[in-house]
This record gives structure tokens, C-alpha cells and sequence, in this order.
């Protein structure tokens, strides 16, 4: 299965009579419409997916009988056409995936433990990027990771892919998702990636990161320290009103606490303050 197996394939010519779009025809490439055994592009797609195609040829050569018959063209050409075939068996993209109601859900069994899944995005730029606005593309990864079982990832390109949601639809399914299972949700509040995970199940928390939030938290610490003597206007223009650069740092370090410990309440009423 993984060397080379040469077979006669006799090819034939058409009668005359029949109405045929070639005039020859060979019995056994119908038949085996495909060259290579199924094993050896498992092992193929499985390597190119992780390394680079020389290097996944590299390995196959090293350890397979198949006397360097395998080049970095016929590996990229396997990966291509299976992901293609995995494409094509992608249901249609939907806006919801929430199906049932609640008298459903209650009727379902006894669902696994909660999933916990990951999702951020980040862009990939060119070597040799023309400007800034051209010479990079938008990556959104995931990981699913169970309690049980093992952990999922996926990755789609933002603007070229057209399946996002049943993307990770399929993921969760995969893992035995139940619409009365708790999953929960951990973003960068991206608007792509927060829109990605709505109405993928009804048990759903949508989560923001801490990392994300002490981020945002950050600069903005560092924008109020820059505020030391600034005065803005106010009603009484031979009076305006100088900025607290040490308020607002104090105000910040609560807001933080109150997010800390989950009081979106206070953290609004900080917000507004």
C-alpha cells in the first residue's frame, strides 16, 4: 500500500456506431480513479497539514518503501483535493443552529460536561507587504477543549471563508454538543468574532477575556496620566474645569475590581461616572 504496483491497463477503441465523446477508453483507470492508496494520503494530508510540504516529503521518503516517488507537488495536490472533499461535505451556512424548544431540551439526556472554547483573531502580513493596506489577511482560530475527550481546533481565513458558523458548528457536533449542554464562549469582543458564536446554542455564555479587558484597561491608564493639567471646557468659560488625571486612574483601578469580581452593575455605573 505504500510502494509503487504496476497493472496492465489495456486501453480500448470505441465502435464506430456508438456515440462516444473519446474514441478510446481504458477499463481499469474507471475503475481506480484514483493512483494512490487511501493509507499513504492519510499519512500525506495528515504531515502537510502540520509542516511544511518538503518536510512532510522528506519524512515519507525516510520511512515509507516508496523509493522518492512522493514530491512536494503530489502532497499539496492530495491536501488540496481533501480539503476540498471535506469542504463539499459542509451542510449550508445558517444564520442559527439552535433548533427545538425548550420541552425538547428537557427530553434529551443527561449532556457531558460543559465545553469551553477559544476563539481570537489575528492578521498574517507578506514578506514583502506593497502598503498597509494590501499584503495581509485576517486568520480567526479556535480550540474547543472538553472535559472529556480530546480538544478541537479550527481556523478559517475572515474574508474567504463562507461557512464560519457551521465551521464551528461541526466542531462542537463533533464533540457530542447537545442543545441542552453549557458551553461557554472566551473572545476578544471582536465584532466578527463575537457575531460567530450567537445562536450556536441555547445553554451559550459569551465571555470577554481578561486578558483583553486588562488591555483595554491599560491604555487607557496611560491615556489618564497624560491628562495631569489639562483643563477642558465647561459653563463658566472664565473657569474651565481641569482634568483629575489621579481620579480617573482611581476611578479605572475600581472599574477593574468590580469586572474582577464579575459586578457588571457597579462596572456600568463606573463607566458612566
Amino acid at each position: 500500500m505504500f510502494g509503487e504496483l504496476g497493472l496492465p491497463s489495456p486501453r480500448f477503441y470505441s465502435c464506430p456506431c456508438q456515440e462516444a465523446g473519446r474514441t478510446s477508453f481504458s477499463p481499469l483507470a474507471q475503475q481506480l480513479s484514483q493512483r494512490t492508496a487511501p493509507e499513504l494520503v492519510y499519512l500525506e494530508t495528515k504531515f502537510a497539514a502540520l509542516i511544511s510540504y518538503g518536510l512532510t516529503v522528506d519524512i515519507l521518503n525516510e520511512f515509507l518503501p516508496i523509493g522518492g516517488q512522493v514530491n512536494t507537488r503530489s502532497v499539496r495536490r492530495q491536501l488540496s483535493c481533501t480539503a476540498e472533499r471535506m469542504e463539499g461535505e459542509l451542510g449550508e451556512e445558517q444564520w442559527a443552529f439552535i433548533e427545538g424548544c425548550q420541552r425538547d431540551w428537557n427530553q434529551l439526556p443527561r449532556p457531558d460536561p460543559p465545553l469551553m472554547v477559544g476563539l481570537d483573531g489575528g492578521f498574517v502580513h507578506a514578506k514583502d507587504q506593497p502598503s498597509r493596506a494590501e499584503g495581509w489577511f485576517e486568520v480567526i482560530v479556535g480550540k474547543s477543549i472538553a472535559v472529556e475527550g480530546d480538544s478541537k481546533c479550527l481556523a478559517f481565513v475572515q474574508t474567504y471563508d463562507q461557512k464560519p458558523k457551521r465551521r464551528l458548528f461541526e466542531l462542537l457536533r463533533s464533540q457530542r454538543m447537545q442543545m441542552n449542554q453549557q458551553i461557554t464562549f472566551l473572545t476578544d469582543g471582536g465584532e466578527d468574532i463575537r457575531d460567530l458564536p450567537e445562536f450556536m446554542n441555547p445553554e451559550a455564555e459569551h465571555i470577554l477575556d481578561w486578558f483583553h479587558i486588562t488591555k483595554r484597561l491599560t491604555v487607557m491608564s496611560q491615556i489618564a496620566k497624560g491628562l495631569c493639567g489639562i483643563s477642558r471646557p465647561s459653563e463658566d468659560e472664565e473657569d474651565p474645569e481641569v482634568l483629575d488625571s489621579a481620579g480617573i486612574e482611581k476611578n479605572l483601578e475600581r472599574l477593574k475590581w468590580y469586572l474582577w469580581h464579575g459586578n457588571a452593575y457597579q462596572a456600568l455605573k463606573r463607566i458612566e461616572f
